[in-house]
């Protein structure tokens, strides 16, 4: 009994071991280019970017960086508009946008960040808008 104790006991810190050493998701944030962090993207907006860490892209900025973006409601897009970098970060300048401003939105964008069909990282990011009524 005292040894299947601790075997159990032994199985149970390798998990807790394993689980706290795992890869974390990235962190990532919307930004203004100018210092300014806000949590999520904003539809309608166009001034926005995303900031990356270059280590995810692998160290630079490829030329041909597009996204493949998911997670949001029909009509919701991110678009990419332009790349900068900015120490060890990479801002990707995106513009939001949506067909219709009947319904809000409050969802999370999955964005592969890809250099041709290669995904080189993975990043979530809430994206919100108002409805407006007329």
């Amino acid at each position: 009994m005292k040894k299947l104790l601790l075997t159990v006991a032994a199985a149970l810190s390798l998990a807790t071991t394993a689980t706290a050493f795992a890869a974390s998701p990235m962190s990532v944030y919307a930004t203004d280019g100018n210092g300014g962090q806000f949590e999520g993207l904003y539809t309608e907006s166009n001034w926005m970017a995303i900031e990356v860490p270059l280590n995810a892209l692998g160290g630079s900025v490829p030329s041909d960086l597009s996204l493949a973006v998911s997670g949001l409601p029909d009509g919701t897009y991110v678009t990419l508009e332009g790349v900068s970098t900015r120490g060890d970060n990479a801002l990707l300048y995106v513009s939001v946008s949506r067909d219709s401003t009947d319904s809000f939105v409050n969802s999370v964008a999955q964005i592969n960040v890809n250099s041709g069909s290669t995904t080189l990282a993975t990043v979530e990011i809430p994206v919100y808008g108002a409805a407006t009524s007329e």
